[in-house]
């Protein structure tokens, strides 16, 4: 880490520290009037992960709670989950976090110093896990086949060899941002003399005239890619995003009004820390060390999955690093010798099933009663997570979020509800397999990917979740540079929708001057603009990942303009190849 990088994060570390502070006081209140913080709050806070959610299960457990229309009272932690009570933190994360911090109530400084230091603590791993998934992805790819052809691409001017070489027309339009390839196979052509017209052949006179028009034509926008430096490095994207992630002013705020997110997102960011650790490793004499990482790997992705199921998506791109489907590392034999692979996902994915299962017993001794009576604590527990549910039928229901849920739900007749709840909570389950079988060579992709579908379709939509899906995201370079410009647009668009929100919320249930519609359509905003986002992201890594397959399979034609004609001649070894006005383009 750079001396500008250590300020950065200094510089952050403070800043957190400071906002940590100022929202506890009537700073935003006086500045902004009454209802500021619990609109902020609506924005950025899921309710079901926080504190003051934890104080109340707290406040349940040490006091015995009377079931409706019923004499019998319960106590314990059968007390939390009492119909009527709306505790949806599990069983462990309320023995773990809110009884041991239950004790420093009595002194609020200590109490509050704590928390904070707590999710900063978390960040600070968070950042530090992001920065070494990403070295290691892109050590991985590096060693890839993807990136031999790109070298081949940009030194194809010293490699006759063009059957690797990336053509033109399908190359990023972005690729110099990150120093990948750029259009300079035209300028090749152009300048190296067919062996036809070195021998005074009239056929390669005519060659050598179609590719000085070709190149006169992508002249100008070839020497504009060729002088242009490259803004970032790919081995610079780790620590960018991980300086980013530790930095940004949403998980800033997010701790600060209460959020427990960044704690389960630190939980998950470990497993795929220990998920993209290599098999083995040299000790100080060389001597090759095996490395235990798929335990870790399943302990702390079953830990983030009993918190909050949606976590459960990182087990594709996990399995997949571990070996699933023999995909993801695409190398050259010489490379696989070299770094080796693991091929442990069976060992993973069993280890995760039983940890899982056995978080789920241990809560269940904590709870107590019959099995059934625990059916209904992980059904109050887990399904608020993938589903805007009515638990207690008594009407109330979650406050407005950035997504649409809330407002669907509560316009929806009562009938409806339950296929409203099923179609919706299933949608981001149905690309899971799809994208899957698509880009299982990509497990960086599919981490982003899933994770920005899950911001987008979640039952309390929060932009909390969304940066970390649009950071996982910046871990994909080679799929960025291939994004169009709507996706730039409406990135820098989306805190539009949001302070808009924080204004109407306050509008409408404070001032008494607005509606929910004034909201709802700044969150249709706001997912339309993520929706965009997410599907270029896709469409990007499918372009990147059909662009990879046509140069390994040698099939490299591309559409052409009117004025060119295509022709297609036998190769010695008996496959086709075509030329391109006596081009041949491999």
């Amino acid at each position: 880490m750079n001396s500008s990088a250590k300020i950065i994060f200094a510089t952050s570390a403070m800043l957190r520290l400071l906002t940590s502070f100022a929202p506890t006081t009537d700073f935003l209140t006086q500045a902004f009037g009454a209802g500021i913080l619990p609109a902020i709050r609506a924005s950025i806070l899921d309710p079901v992960h926080t504190w003051d959610h934890l104080e109340e299960a707290c406040f349940l457990l040490q006091n015995k709670v009377s079931i409706w229309g019923d004499d019998e009272y319960r106590s314990g932690y059968r007390a939390i989950y009492a119909p009527g009570s709306r505790i949806v933190a599990p069983p462990l994360v309320v023995a773990f976090l809110g009884e041991l911090f239950a004790p420093l109530k009595s002194s609020d400084a200590l109490f509050w110093i704590l928390q904070r230091l707590l999710l900063l603590v978390a960040d600070i791993i968070g950042a530090y896990c992001i920065y070494q998934i990403g070295k290691r992805v892109y050590v991985m790819e590096n060693d890839s086949i993807e990136a031999e052809i790109e070298r081949d691409t940009k030194n194809c001017k010293m490699n006759l060899n063009l059957s690797s070489v990336v053509p033109e027309k399908i190359r990023p339009a972005r690729g110099w941002i990150f120093g990948l390839s750029n259009q300079v196979l035209d300028d090749f052509i152009a300048d190296e003399k067919s062996p036809a017209d070195a021998s005074g052949n009239a056929n390669g006179m005519e060659q050598q005239k179609n590719g000085k028009h070709l190149t006169k034509l992508d002249q100008s926008s070839s020497r504009q890619h060729l002088n242009r430096e490259p803004i970032l490095t790919l081995g610079q994207v780790p620590l960018l995003v991980s300086l980013l992630y530790f930095s940004n002013p949403v998980s800033m705020i997010a701790n600060s009004t209460g959020s427990l997110r960044s704690i389960w997102d630190a939980l998950a960011l470990t497993s795929l820390y220990y998920a993209t650790k290599p098999p083995s490793t040299n000790s100080k004499e060389g001597i090759p060390i095996k490395v235990e990482s798929a335990s870790s790997a399943a302990t702390y992705l079953a830990l983030a999955t009993y918190v909050d199921v949606g976590y459960a998506t990182l087990l594709v791109p996990i399995l997949l690093w571990r070996g699933m489907l023999r995909g993801y590392y695409q190398q050259k034999s010489s490379m696989k010798s070299q770094r080796g692979q693991n091929n442990d996902w069976k060992s993973v994915l069993t280890l995760y099933i039983c940890y899982l299962i056995g978080l789920h017993y241990l809560a269940s001794l904590l709870v107590g009663g019959d099995s059934n009576e625990y059916k209904s604590v992980m059904v109050q527990t887990m399904l608020p997570n993938v589903a805007f549910v009515d638990q207690d039928q008594s009407g109330s229901l979650p406050g407005p979020s950035m997504g649409l849920h809330w407002y669907f739900f509560v316009q929806m007749f009562d009938r409806f509800r339950p296929y409203f709840t099923v179609c919706v909570a299933g949608v981001p389950a149905m690309f899971v397999i799809p994208l899957t079988i698509r880009l299982h060579r990509y497990p960086s992709v599919l981490t982003a990917t899933f994770h920005l579908l899950w911001a987008m379709f979640r039952p309390t939509t929060t932009i909390h979740t969304l940066t970390l899906g649009l950071l996982l995201a910046m871990l994909n370079p080679r799929t960025i540079a291939r994004m169009r410009n709507a996706s730039l647009i409406s990135l820098f668009a989306i805190p539009v929708p949001v302070l808009l929100f924080i204004t109407f919320h306050r509008m409408w249930l404070v001032t008494g001057n607005g509606n929910p519609n004034y909201i709802f359509f700044q969150c249709f905003a706001y997912g339309l603009f993520v929706s965009v986002i997410t599907l270029d992201f896709v469409s990007a890594s499918v372009k990147r990942d059909k662009v990879l397959r046509m140069v390994e399979k040698g099939d490299t034609i591309v559409k052409k303009d009117d004025d060119e004609k295509v022709e297609e001649r036998p190769k010695s070894n008996g496959k086709k190849a075509f030329e391109t006005n006596g081009i041949g383009i491999g």
